[in-house]
């Protein structure tokens, strides 16, 4: 068998078993054929086998594929301009808009896609596919190959800005879900194709372990033809047999290798074509943030309803560098559907941190349900954090190698807070997320309020907690929490439209006249502006773009970004240094200049002042205001906002800060508490209501008690060689211990309206 027929014998293969055929004839056939270790090292399945995720391993594939076609269009304009990113080299060289994919007509992003396509056919199974990943970008001679495409941890990206590579290895984690690999190569401008196959060699029968990645050679060199046919276009061709996808063999949604590709790449710099054999469609793949932003291509029905968006901003991180923050909320659909982010990310996980593009990591919907207090959005907003404008070294110390995960550090850490302010800060969410809780309102009596809350005192009491049950902070020794007691937030007033003016003719600071804005040491504040001016005057990607102007005086006091201006209003963030002194002073000054007008401004003074005092001693708890409210089962819209299960066994409650007051939602479907409320009811219907009763004031001390922990457990910094905790894994622990507590507390509520106790006075 000679190499040409080798390499047509692959190509044709549909199924494993014919591919390994065709080697095993061409490797007898030819006793100069040797393995060679990919890289040229014997022990290379730490390297290879690092990665855990199949599905992410071939989106490594897949952004090799496109930094090879910008390599070709690198050379084709002899490097000019000089591009510092993907981004940048794709707008210069492939007339790519600057703001993604979504700016582009379906037609246009369908021609481009066509550099870049990956090919998925059924293979033996699910477990078993072929899958292709093409490109038409620079090529590989047979010379280059070993140093490149077969080497690991090489430097062949890093002196080269445009591309998106950097370690030299991510492409070879395919090798290891792959029972062979074909990779094939033709330079533009010659006909010789360069290929080889790729396998693993297991140790020797009599080894305890080892084995290696091994590709084939000839004379030690790849092998190499003038097909006889059109087999290789100019570009690289990867086709991997015996592909493990298990986890993604539905046709479409996040269990596809549409939704993964989609999820993954996140905004790419280029479309990618995807040739759905097993299903039998092909479709464009623009990634979920152009898909948000209203992109819409073949295949897919519309684009999606949003009941609110916040543009791309910057915000700036001193030394790190700055960070870009935009966020989507999807309508909430008219059927019932609990998981209406799916379509664009993990809803357990739907703020997605990206470099060049690709989502690296996401942050979980805790964020948004806790930290944020936006539990009643939290299964329909979607955030993403852009880092291409994080310096070296806070990438160093956020991203690990393999882009499967972040290191959960200082960086980690300062973009999560201000993701949190920035929701925080936002009225239209807070209004929403109002809208969201108060969709079936219920009275609450004050009365049986204040009941519920003295019976709660007292049995925080007898289990050894010395109670305050005002809010605020409290004088008091040291404390395992260092941050401030929770204050109750008031409401915020539904914000009344403006009317856009051009000109404009005014803009003002949303603070009271006469007070200044305070700061402690380190503390970032976003202070909300507003004016009648169109939102075309404030460009906050590039301040030099803008009529607003943003000036912060005072030594410690800087401006760190800003939001865009939408409806009229937008937001300034202003922080303070970690030095800063109290009684330091500065200002802010906002200008509004328009061509040919008067400048319009406003400006408030800044104030440094003392950090709030912490809580008071470890066993002390500051009795925020609660409430504790009933949900009636699967179809309450309650029990989707919340993001619940559909297993009724397998939620009991859960608590959730709403404006200040935590809210315990229960299940009126849990088990164990329906099996004491039927008894009880069918013997009394007051036992029944006294139950419910006595039920909701243990469930209010067990949340109260937990919320003290996770606080404590927040506020505390991981040892060396100590695990950080997983949000997903302490979601479901904490799930599973109110399911186990729930059951108690219907036993003892059961039994206290049974058998009273006698009030005590105190």
């Amino acid at each position: 068998m000679s190499p040409d027929e080798l390499l047509k014998a692959i190509v044709d293969a549909e199924t494993t078993s014919v591919a390994l055929a065709a080697v095993e004839q061409f490797v007898a056939a030819n006793p100069a054929a040797k393995w060679v270790p990919i890289g040229g090292r014997p022990n290379n399945r730490g390297i290879i086998e690092v990665s855990s995720n199949p599905g992410r391993a071939v989106v490594e594939r897949v952004t090799n594929a496109i930094d090879a076609v910008l390599d070709a269009e690198h050379d084709k304009h002899d490097g000019k301009p000089a591009c510092q990113s993907p981004r940048q080299a794709a707008s210069a060289w492939l007339n790519v808009p600057e703001n993604g994919l979504s700016a582009m007509t379906q037609a246009e992003r369908q021609a481009l896609a066509k550099l870049v396509a990956v090919r998925l056919s059924p293979g033996d199974g699910p477990n078993k596919r072929v899958i292709e990943i093409t490109d038409r970008g620079t090529g590989l001679s047979a010379d280059d190959m070993p140093k490149t495409i077969l080497s690991l941890n090489e430097s062949n990206k890093v002196q080269k800005p445009h591309l998106a590579g950097t370690y030299g290895q991510g492409g070879s984690a395919t090798f290891a879900s792959s029972d062979l690999s074909l990779i094939a190569s033709r330079v533009a401008g010659l006909d010789e194709v360069s290929f080889t196959v790729v396998r693993f060699e297991p140790p020797p029968y009599d080894a305890i372990k080892g084995g290696s990645y091994v590709y084939l050679t000839i004379e030690g060199k790849v092998l190499t033809t003038v097909p006889s046919s059109d087999l290789q276009a100019p570009g690289t061709r990867c086709i991997h047999f015996g592909y493990d996808l298990t986890k993604f063999t539905s046709p479409i949604g996040p269990s596809s290798v549409y939704g993964l590709l989609q999820q993954v790449m996140f905004h790419p710099v280029l479309p990618i074509w995807l040739d759905n054999r097993v299903h039998g469609w092909r479709r464009v793949i623009k990634g979920s943030r152009n898909a948000l932003s209203g992109a819409v291509d073949e295949g897919d029905s519309k684009g999606p309803d949003l009941a609110h968006s916040m543009p791309m901003f910057y915000v700036s991180l001193g030394d790190y560098g700055r960070a870009g923050i935009e966020y989507w909320l999807l309508e909430k659909p008219e059927k019932r559907n609990k998981r209406p982010t799916q379509a664009f990310v993990d809803p357990s996980k739907p703020i997605v941190l990206t470099l060049n593009g690709q989502n690296q990591d996401e942050m979980t919907v805790r964020v948004v349900k806790q930290e944020a207090e936006l539990p009643f959005l939290s299964q329909r907003l979607i955030c993403h954090i852009d880092c291409n404008s994080l310096t070296p070294a806070a990438l160093r110390n956020l991203f690990s190698s393999n882009r499967e995960g972040a290191r959960r550090g200082a960086v980690y850490e300062m973009l999560e807070k201000e993701l949190v302010a920035a929701l925080r800060s936002d009225d239209e969410l807070g209004r929403l997320n109002a809208e969201a809780r108060d969709a079936r309102h219920r009275d609450e009596d004050k009365e049986v309020s204040e009941r519920m809350r003295k019976e709660v005192a007292k049995l925080l009491r007898i289990q050894g907690f010395e109670v305050a049950t005002v809010t605020g902070a409290v004088e008091g020794g040291p404390d395992p929490d260092p941050r401030p007691s929770p204050r109750p937030r008031p409401p915020r007033p539904t914000p009344n439209p403006i009317e856009i003016k051009e000109p404009p003719t005014y803009i003002k600071i949303l603070w009271p006249e006469g007070a200044s804005i305070d700061l402690y040491p380190g503390q970032r504040r976003y202070v909300r502006i507003e004016t009648d001016a169109h939102s075309s005057h404030h460009d906050p990607k590039d301040p030099n773009k803008s009529h607003v102007n943003i000036v912060v005086t005072g030594a410690t006091l800087q401006s760190s970004g800003s939001t865009a201006l939408q409806g009229g209003r937008m937001r300034v963030i202003v922080s303070s240094a970690d030095d800063a002194v109290r009684g330091g002073m500065g200002c802010l000054h906002v200008e509004l200049r328009v061509p040919g007008q008067s400048t319009l401004s406003d400006a408030r003074d800044l104030a440094i002042v003392e950090p709030p005092k912490t809580k008071g001693a470890k066993q002390q708890i500051v009795m925020p205001p609660f409430n504790v409210e009933p949900v009636e089962g699967p179809d309450d819209p309650t029990w989707d906002n919340l993001g619940w299960p559909e297993n009724v066994n397998d939620i009991a409650s859960q608590a959730v800060p709403v404006e200040g007051k935590l809210t315990v939602y229960y299940s009126k479907v849990f088990p164990r508490y329906v099996e004491y409320a039927r008894k009880l009811e069918a013997h009394d219907p007051m036992l029944a209501e006294s139950f419910d009763a006595r039920y909701r004031i243990w469930l209010a001390v067990h949340s109260l008690i937990l919320d003290k922990e996770t606080s404590e457990h927040a506020a505390s910094t991981p040892g060396d060689g100590e695990a950080v905790p997983d949000d997903d894994r302490a979601e479901e622990m904490e799930r599973a211990e109110r399911c186990r507590f729930a059951t108690i507390a219907a036993m003892f509520a059961a039994q206290e309206v049974k058998h009273p106790i006698p009030a005590d006075d105190d």
